[in-house]
Order: structure tokens, then C-alpha cells, then sequence
């Protein structure tokens, strides 16, 4: 297998480009038919511009306009002609917007289908779990206290122990002593 140069090289840019199709991601997003002025970038274009979020150092839309305007090679990558007009961090936070689930895994299996298309049917593959569609592993409750239940049924002297909480924490106070300040536990409770 061939390998890929660093990232964030003008070499990787050259080798990745000709894998997209600017008319295939044209037609993925068809032109809105609204009243107002002519837009400036094809969704070809600010496909490539997030690609760049990626592939370069510049890892937040602000600061990859910001460069966008200093390297010649990635505004070529982008197909961007003009220095002054580039695509501004709002146009790039829509456009990521307008890429749902279903067009994201459209380009994906557009870009895959010539490396599957030369795999011999016959031989062993392995697959990788696509886990977008799962939702993310958060606590919506971490700030909130919890709230003290009464058990019915008796407990474990060790389950007890562990229930008691050290008060002692909240109660710190420093005393001056002969030799600078000693820590005082007014009350520590702790059991085996």
C-alpha cells in the first residue's frame, strides 16, 4: 500500500485532490432558488475549504480563513482564484450545517467505491463499526445534587461506612500557631 504524505503538505493536497469530484458534490447540494445576492462559492469549493480543517495545521474555521489568504496552495486545493474574496467562518458554519448524515455518507461511499470496486469478492474482509448514529455516552443530569433516599430494606456495616461522608473537608480552617499556620479538622469523621 502506497503511503500518504504528511499532513498538512502541499504533496497530500495534490494526491487527495483528484479523488473529489467538484460536480458530484455540486449536484449533492442543490442550488436554494431564493431572492437575494448571487453566491459567491460552489459547494464543491466549501466542501474543500472544511477539508482543509482537516488536513492542516489551522483546526478552527477563524483561523483557517485567516491563513486561507497567505497560502497560495490551499486556496488552489480549494479552487478559491481571488485573495480577497474567501469564504468567511459564517458561510463554512453553514455550509457544515447542510451536511446531514445522509449526504456525509453519500461522498463517503462515492470515495470508497473505486478502492471496494478492485477488492477480490471472494476474500476475507473486516468490517469497522460506524457508530454515528448512536448517541453520545453524556450525562445531562452531572450538576445537578443528588437527592437523599431512605432505603427500606437494613444495610451492611460496610455499605453504611461507605455511605458516611468525610465532613471534615468543608471545615478547614487555618490557625496561626508558634511556627506559621496549622490546619484545624473540627470534626473528621471516618470509619473503617
Amino acid at each position: 500500500m502506497k503511503s500518504l504524505p504528511q499532513t498538512g503538505t502541499v504533496a497530500l493536497l495534490e494526491t487527495l485532490s483528484p479523488y473529489l469530484d467538484n460536480d458530484f458534490l455540486n449536484d449533492l447540494f442543490p442550488r436554494r432558488r431564493t431572492q437575494g445576492r448571487h453566491r459567491l462559492f460552489s459547494p464543491a469549493q466549501l466542501f474543500r475549504v472544511l477539508l482543509l480543517g482537516l488536513l492542516t495545521p489551522a483546526h478552527s474555521f477563524n483561523l483557517l480563513v485567516r491563513l486561507l489568504a497567505d497560502h497560495r496552495c490551499w486556496r488552489d486545493f480549494a479552487f478559491l482564484s481571488n485573495k480577497r474574496v474567501l469564504p468567511d467562518a459564517k458561510m463554512l458554519h453553514q455550509f457544515r450545517d447542510r451536511l446531514d448524515l445522509i449526504k456525509l455518507r453519500t461522498i463517503n461511499q462515492y470515495l470508497l467505491s473505486p478502492l471496494l470496486g478492485g477488492l477480490d469478492p471472494a476474500r476475507k474482509t473486516v468490517a469497522i463499526i460506524d457508530s454515528t448514529d448512536l448517541p453520545a455516552g453524556t450525562n445531562p443530569f452531572k450538576k445537578k445534587k443528588r437527592e437523599s433516599t431512605r432505603r427500606d430494606a437494613p444495610q451492611s456495616a460496610c455499605a453504611r461506612a461507605r455511605a458516611i461522608r468525610a465532613a471534615g473537608l468543608s471545615d478547614i480552617r487555618n490557625t496561626l500557631c508558634v511556627f506559621g499556620f496549622r490546619k484545624r479538622l473540627d470534626a473528621c469523621y471516618w470509619c473503617l
